[in-house]
């Protein structure tokens, strides 16, 4: 048979966050900067990283990689692998004239090994900060930026988030920190949606199991669950609805039962106000009751066919 697609609803009550990844900030200087001086350079790149950036700005001691890398890929992930945190932060400071220099300023992802860089020239130690401000947001991962957090799925699933397809999501899709609806179209021709909370200056990796959403250190939900449940609940409306239009034609006939019908010379009869009032509520329970029947009706036969359809697509897997 062929196989159908599955929606696996995934309804999840918000966990707790994610810890932000960290940040380490390193000068490289080769000597040509005041022990004093050097200190004020690198608090504040730190107080400058805390502002952009969502990621845990940490401390780490010098280490022996004290010269500068320049533009020397393996170089600068040896002085990131002496952070040993996930993001580090490089400044190699070039001097020129007296009072200004250059900066080498490099971005490294130790977790994906990737690293981006660029140069800066005619700066003074006094405002480096300052002037490396628009350089070093540029250079930061969007998932990195302040309120925002990262999404990773594998690359042969097609991602929707919030209604909103995603072509070509590529290794993590930033968004904004908190919750999101998540919507994974597996290559089956399944998808898989889920409510996740995605923590801000962090990354949240989604890996779709056989039959499940699997989300990092949470369990999921069994397949065709969520199918089932609404079959159940909209047969459920169904059959109250039916049972309601019932009670509401036993009213109707209740509300004209009390009436006496003016035959021949009888004149105890009902008086016409009240026999007029009587028959107008009975309309309206027959009316009432008439939706009712209608509303039931249709409701118990979608829920009846979302579990045919549910049962036959558990079947053909």
């Amino acid at each position: 048979m062929k196989r159908l697609p599955l929606l696996c609803l995934l309804l999840c009550l918000p966990l707790p966050a994610a810890a932000a990844e960290r940040l380490a900030v390193r000068l490289q200087h080769g000597g040509s900067l005041g022990a004093a001086e050097a200190e004020r350079v690198l608090e504040g790149a730190e107080a400058m990283a805390r502002e952009l950036t969502g990621l845990t700005v940490t401390r780490v001691a010098e280490g022996l990689l004290t010269g500068r890398c320049g533009t020397e890929d393996s170089c600068l992930r040896a002085v990131a692998a002496e952070a040993r945190t996930e993001h580090v932060l490089v400044l190699g400071w070039v001097p020129r004239r007296p009072g200004t220099g250059d900066v080498d300023l490099a971005w490294v992802d130790t977790v994906r090994g990737v690293v981006a860089r660029r140069a800066e020239g005619g700066l003074s130690p006094t405002t480096l900060a300052r002037d490396l401000r628009p350089a070093v947001a540029a250079l930061m991962p969007a998932f990195a930026r302040r309120g925002w957090g990262g999404l990773v799925v594998p690359g042969t699933v097609r991602l929707r988030v919030d209604g909103r397809m995603l072509a070509e999501p590529g290794e993590v899709v930033a968004l904004t920190a908190g919750p999101h609806e998540v919507d994974l179209l597996l290559p089956s021709g399944e998808a898989a949606l889920s409510r996740e909370q995605v923590p801000e200056g962090a990354r949240l990796r989604l890996e779709p199991g056989p039959g499940a959403l699997a989300r990092t250190g949470t369990s999921g939900a069994p397949r065709g669950k969520g199918l089932r449940t609404a079959s159940y609940v909209t047969f459920s409306l169904g059959a109250l609805a039916v049972a309601g239009s019932l009670v509401a034609g036993g009213l109707s006939r209740g509300a004209l039962r009390e009436l006496e019908a003016c035959e021949g010379r009888q004149r105890d009869c009902t008086a016409f106000p009240s026999a007029s009032s009587a028959h107008a509520q009975a309309g309206r329970y027959a009316r009432t009751g008439n939706v009712l029947l209608g509303a039931g009706a249709g409701l118990t036969t979608v829920g009846a066919g979302l579990f045919v359809f549910d049962l036959l697509s558990t079947d053909s897997e």
